[in-house]
């Protein structure tokens, strides 16, 4: 077919014109309107009846049981073979013998070099202690310090004054070692013992004990002086006195151990403290520079004494002693043990 209005050449069944848009002469052809038809009614269908099932009770089995293992045997390591105790007697004899043998090698070495009782106390002879072993190589100094003791005799002065008590006092607000300090203590003391200072005392301030061989301040020995903490304040006050003292005369010992031998009677006279000072007067002798202070200002008072820069208990050399000087130290030595001064 062909359209009327362009002339395109048409299909039969189209409706419009392709080329100009036109509708065809030809109508539409529609299909024919159908009526629905009602659906043909389906037999109901019963649901599925539940059957419970068959309940059938589980039976009981007796467990069986379990395969047994056959028992295990115990271990048992192997035993070494018992050892012979013979080896170890053995080397426990040879021990002893070694440490018995040992001890007596020492024994007779310590016999050879250390003199018997009765050498020592006996006088050696000038050659003989020549080849001695040198004493003891302990600071001179040692335990040296001077202390009160209650068997020590006391100064035969008029009064004994009491030291806590002299101590502890106060004149015109000042005590003992405060009036020291500031300058009057003469005066302080002459307060204190005569209630004046007027200088009219009955009582010597300087006093020389004939039976103690030694000055005293106002009876005070310079042992209780130092018992009692001010040992240093009564060398200020009686270091320069020295007429009838033997402890303080120009050029002379307490005791001559550097050209003679002594032995303890030469010793039975002296204090403790004079004991220990004549020990340390043969290390003095070489300028020994001693720890103690107390010590120390004692030997700066002696005319003879010339103190050693660094010269002291650990660059000392005991060998430099001359015979009577080894043999009176260890005299010494002795002595203190005996009187329970030295351990």
């Amino acid at each position: 077919m062909f359209c009327k209005y362009c002339g395109a050449e048409l299909s039969d069944t189209a409706a419009f014109c392709y080329k100009c848009g036109k509708p065809t002469t030809k109508p539409e052809s529609r299909p024919p309107r159908l009526r629905p038809q009602a659906p043909a009614e389906q037999p109901r269908q019963e649901p599925p009846k539940y059957e419970q099932p068959e309940y059938e009770q589980p039976r009981y089995e007796q467990p069986k049981e379990p395969p047994r293992r056959a028992p295990v045997e115990p271990f048992e390591p192997e035993q070494d073979p018992p050892r012979r105790k013979g080896g170890y007697i053995a080397l426990a004899v040879i021990l002893c013998v070694l440490v018995i043998g040992a001890i007596v090698v020492l024994v007779m070495a310590m016999g050879i070099l250390k003199p018997t009782s009765s050498d020592a106390e006996a006088s050696p002879s000038p050659s003989a202690v020549t080849e001695s072993q040198p004493p003891e190589s302990v600071p001179p100094e040692e335990d040296d310090k001077p202390t009160q003791t209650p068997d020590q005799e006391q100064s035969s002065y008029p009064i004994q004054l009491d030291m806590d008590q002299l101590l502890t006092s106060r004149i015109n607000g000042t005590t003992f070692r405060e009036a020291w300090e500031q300058g009057w203590l003469d005066e302080w003391m002459n307060l204190y013992v005569n209630g004046s200072s007027d200088g009219s005392s009955p009582y010597e301030a300087y006093w020389y004990d004939d039976g103690l061989h030694e000055w005293t301040y106002y009876g005070i020995t310079y042992s209780q002086a130092a018992s009692a903490g001010w040992g240093d304040i009564w060398l200020e006050l009686l270091g320069s006195r020295d007429d009838d003292d033997p402890d303080t005369m120009d050029g002379d010992y307490l005791l001559p151990t550097d050209s003679q031998y002594i032995d303890k009677s030469d010793l039975a006279p002296f204090t403790k403290e004079e004991v220990s000072l004549i020990r340390n007067e043969i290390y003095a002798r070489y300028g020994y520079q001693f720890s103690s202070q107390e010590i120390q200002d004692y030997f700066d008072r002696q005319n003879w004494y010339t103190p050693v820069e660094g010269l002291n208990a650990s660059t000392f050399d005991t060998s430099v002693f001359n015979a009577y000087e080894q043999a009176n130290l260890e005299t010494i030595l002795a002595y203190e043990r005996e009187m329970g001064w030295r351990q």
